[in-house]
């Protein structure tokens, strides 16, 4: 791959630590537990030991993403470990899915969510009841006003996500202690506490079925824990920095989602929350609260949704630029200019603006149409199983590298790791495809990895050659 320039290493291990705290956790977990929940059947411990199933496999992946951290300390994150593990087409075909599908879907889903949240908040002072199409609305205003923000302010916008990461911690915490408090005075307030679940009569084979139903929607909560990879090479001693990093980030989210699910299903029953749908925090916090401190808390959640949704815009706007300057993609409407004044992709960023416009318009219409909806249809799981497959495949490549001592350390134990790391992604990737619709959100991505082959400069040629991983 040729000798890259090395990056000024400037961050600690808490800076580390908090890019991965921060990456992560946001608004995905407060839409994902009625989710979770809708997808376990109300059945709150499966989705307690889903939480703990993907969290654990989440920690072994990220001790296994760090060996190619520490072999590849440059900027690009996954999209470099797989251009130096399986060459430049199979970067550009990643990348085109992060254009096409990743990070347009997600922030979509995400500015849509702030919609929620904003609308209900105004429920509380105007005599309305919001609809789809209001969330929809305000989501798509949330979209242009961040757009040109990060555009034209992008200093400013990367303060916003500062101060966002911290704050967004604060009703999780919150609603965590809570969690904690109902476990230690062991009287929960809700019908349905973990024991009375588990005498229900449910068969062994119905209740493991219910738990992988629910790998979907955590999985999504859980996911952007790899992006703090691509500061690797600006991480003081990366080597043991961005490993520990890695490692003590993902074991707090674990922690932190565990606890916040915990605090919200022993206080409000499942039924409840699975009534309420993406508002069921709203209710909680009036349930739980005083009228003002229901609007703080209501508060936090809005800007904390606003943060992540900030931080994939900021992404988003960067990937067709990125996409184009790969080695293996075809170049198309000049989406690697920069715009002299603001130093800013401009193409690359209205490209990608015009993509979640429309998935903002598709998000409306599989949750407004009878037959999505009635199929519980979550456009939002598509990306997630296909990241998922790209993991596995850098930990299957992993071997290879290291039976050529290309990484360093004790070649035993990272095996073992890997082998881990790859269970988790198979007992994912598997209660996936076991799940209603899960099948179909594969074939959605296999589309796209389709569809992306013409967008790839010559996909079917061996790249062997331009790969840095030869025989």
């Amino acid at each position: 791959m040729g000798t890259q320039k090395q990056l000024v290493a400037k961050y600690g291990l808490f800076t580390a630590i908090s890019m991965v705290v921060g990456q992560v956790i946001g608004s995905g977990i407060f839409f994902k537990v009625d989710d979770v929940l809708l997808a376990t059947q109300g059945n709150a411990l499966a989705g307690l030991i889903g939480f703990l199933v993907v969290g654990i496999s989440v920690i072994f992946a990220s001790i296994t993403m760090a060996n190619y951290a520490q072999l590849i300390p440059k900027d690009g994150g996954i999209l470099s470990y797989v251009d130096f593990r399986f060459g430049p087409k199979a970067s550009a075909l990643v990348g085109w899915i992060y254009l096409s599908l990743f990070y347009p879907l997600l922030t979509a889903v995400l500015f849509t969510v702030s919609g929620i949240y904003i609308a209900h908040f105004f429920t509380e002072f105007m005599a309305f009841k919001p609809t789809f199409l209001h969330y929809s609305a305000i989501g798509l205003v949330n979209a242009l006003l961040f757009f040109f923000f990060n555009i034209y302010r992008p200093r400013a916008s990367g303060v916003f996500q500062q101060l966002t990461t911290i704050l967004k911690l604060i009703p999780l915490l919150l609603i965590a202690a809570f969690g904690v408090i109902s476990l230690i005075s062991g009287a929960p307030t809700n019908d349905l506490s973990p024991p009375q679940i588990e005498s229900e009569t449910l068969s062994t084979s119905t209740f493991w079925t219910l738990i992988a139903a629910s790998f979907i929607p955590i999985a999504f909560a859980f996911d952007g824990w790899y992006i703090a990879t691509q500061i690797t090479g600006e991480v003081k001693n990366a080597k043991k920095n961005m490993p520990k990093a890695l490692i003590i980030g993902t074991s707090i989210i674990l922690i932190v989602y565990v606890l916040y699910y915990l605090g919200i299903v022993l206080r409000m029953s499942p039924e409840l929350i699975i009534q309420y749908k993406d508002t069921y925090i709203t209710e909680y916090s009036k349930k739980f609260g005083s009228s003002s401190a229901s609007l703080v808390m209501q508060l936090f959640i809005i800007v904390s949704v606003l943060g992540t949704s900030n931080g994939l815009m900021l992404a988003s706007i960067r990937v067709p630029y990125q996409f184009y300057n790969l080695k293996g993609s075809k170049k198309f409407l000049n989406l690697g200019s920069l715009n002299r004044k603001t130093g800013m992709p401009i193409r690359s960023a209205y490209l990608a603006f015009i993509a979640i416009v429309l998935y903002i318009l598709a998000y409306y219409f599989t949750n407004t149409n009878a037959y999505f909806t009635r199929a519980n249809y979550d456009i939002s799981a598509i990306p997630v199983a296909f990241i998922y497959v790209v993991n596995g495949a850098l930990f299957v490549g992993l071997f290879k590298l290291l039976r050529k001592g290309l990484i360093s350390g004790r070649r035993p134990l990272k095996s073992v790791m890997a082998v881990i790391a790859l269970l988790g992604i198979a007992v994912v990737l598997i209660g996936t495809a076991a799940a209603p619709n899960g099948l179909s959100y594969l074939f959605v991505s296999a589309v796209y990895i389709a569809v992306g082959l013409l967008f790839i400069r010559n996909p079917f040629q061996s790249s062997r050659s331009e790969s840095s991983d030869t025989e």
